[in-house]
């Protein structure tokens, strides 16, 4: 949300940003603008993260949004696995654990589908795609939101992101493309998506949009449309396209609603899994508070909401829904709003100081932040999520693929290097490996990759066939029952 209203109330001044607030006092004027305060849609100036010193491992599902300045913050003291700053970067100094994630900026130029530009394009993109390999790009940010951010309608959407994602996955293969970075998965947002599926499958001959995850925004703001209710259109607005005076009406008071939030993502899952997404990662991209103090939300309260979003994301499990590849977790990562401000532009602010005079300090929901990453102990849990063999029908002598989907759901920013062997039989009874080991490196959150063996001119016979993950043992994890799977396959004559 990097939108700007001033207020003035009163004859007093001031500047938040991150929602549309209409205050109910005497004389209310509201101006908006595009935030320009900490990085502009598509800037690619040169970021640096210093090394994180303080001894804390980083955590790989932690993250902030906008980085204006690491050397005028205390940044290594947040332990964060990754950020963004609503733009690309063709030369990201990384010399912390902390990733950058590129987000591409989308306008609408017109009313058809190929009426769009994007930010950056051509060249500036094809540097910023090779000086980031294996990134999570976000395509677009709040394309749902009218007059604001990327405004799209949903045919538009569509059109762009089908481009930006062939030309990323040519560029890249190995690059992991986020679709959606709506405001907040709501009904009337999720018709929006409905729409953007539709699009795109009338555009590409009927075919499914291809997506590696999905992204949202979890705010937690009012949908009415100003057309509608002038009076009363603080928030989210109505998403462009959609022919409706309102979705979900709230008060402010619903910004920190624990019970909203959590429905929201298991809503979204829900969606993900009734358009044959289920299972795939979901990042909660951007969330926190964003009405000020002085409307009742004080640090105390930021802290508790930020507390519990933490507590339920970090734990919130579903065998139907969550990511087979996290431990079936339903969020796999997840960055709040936002890192610094000169005094109470918005709330939610990690650092406080004044302008010009560094480093900042953090605030006290900074050390709230920093308090928590702080307490979690490193985790790595290799595994197998899917282990099967091809073809289906086998007849000797037969030559059969094995192949293993291995997952690290722990919490480490660097990858970890191990083994993965496949037996005939199991190898703690006398087991006869099949083919050699196959060396893996693997970050954690969810992060996996196929690996597979061709055992040949098997005779006919019933086999049980075992893989083993970090075969070497080498690896210290928290869950060493869970390495070794098992199949039986019977090959006929």
């Amino acid at each position: 949300m990097l939108k700007q209203v001033v207020l003035v109330c009163k004859q007093k001044k001031v500047l938040f940003s991150g929602v549309l607030l209409i205050l109910f006092c005497t004389a209310v004027f509201l101006i908006n603008a595009q935030q320009t305060q900490f990085a502009a849609a598509g800037s690619t100036q040169t970021l640096y993260l210093p090394v994180v010193s303080n001894g804390t491992p980083a955590q790989c599902r932690f993250g902030v949004n906008v980085i204006q300045d690491p050397a005028n913050v205390e940044i290594e003291k947040l332990n964060l696995g990754w950020y963004l700053n609503y733009n690309t970067n063709s030369s990201p100094v990384m010399t912390s654990l902390a990733s950058f994630v590129p987000v591409v900026r989308l306008t609408q130029t017109g009313q058809n589908a190929e009426d769009f530009s994007y930010n950056p394009s051509g060249t500036a993109l094809l540097n910023a795609i090779a000086a980031n390999p294996g990134a999570d790009w976000l395509i677009g940010n709040e394309p749902d939101r009218a007059d604001f951010q990327d405004d799209m309608e949903p045919h538009v959407y569509a059109a762009a992101y089908a481009e930006l994602y062939n030309i990323i996955k040519t560029a890249d293969p190995t690059a992991r493309i986020f679709a959606g970075t709506i405001v907040q998965p709501t009904p009337i947002r999720l018709e929006y998506l409905d729409l953007v599926l539709d699009s795109y499958a009338v555009q590409n001959s009927g075919a499914s949009m291809p997506v590696d995850g999905w992204s949202i925004h979890n705010f937690i703001l009012n949908e009415v449309s100003c057309d509608y209710d002038p009076g009363n259109c603080w928030g989210a607005e109505i998403p462009p396209g959609i022919d409706a005076d309102f979705g979900e009406i709230l008060s402010i008071d619903d910004n920190d609603n624990m019970t909203l939030f959590t429905q929201r993502i298991e809503n979204f899952r829900q969606w993900m899994a009734d358009n044959g997404y289920a299972g795939l990662p979901l990042t909660v991209s951007e969330y926190g508070i964003l009405m000020p103090d002085y409307l009742g939300f004080d640090d105390a309260r930021v802290n508790a909401f930020m507390d519990a979003s933490f507590d339920y994301m970090l734990t919130a499990t579903d065998p139907m829904l969550g990511d087979p590849n996290d431990g079936y977790r339903l969020v796999q990562t997840w960055s709040w709003f936002s890192t610094g401000a000169v005094g109470d532009v918005y709330n939610g602010y990690l650092f406080e100081g004044m302008e010009g005079v560094y480093p900042w300090k953090l605030s006290n929901m900074g050390k709230n932040y920093a308090d928590y990453t702080k307490s979690l102990v490193p985790q790595i849990d290799l595994y197998a999520s899917d282990f099967s063999f091809s073809p289906s029908n086998l007849t000797a002598p037969a030559n059969v693929t094995l192949k293993a989907q291995v997952a690290n759901s722990g919490t480490n920013v660097l990858a970890k290097n191990f083994v993965v062997r496949f037996y005939n039989g199991d190898p703690q009874a006398g087991g006869t490996q099949i083919g050699t080991a196959q060396p893996v490196s693997l970050k954690g959150c969810g992060h996996n990759t196929a690996v597979s063996v061709v055992w040949s001119n098997v005779p006919a016979g019933s086999y049980d066939l075992f893989v083993v993950v970090d075969a070497n043992d080498g690896v210290g994890e928290i869950n060493e029952q869970n390495n070794t799977t098992s199949l039986q396959i019977s090959v006929g004559n």
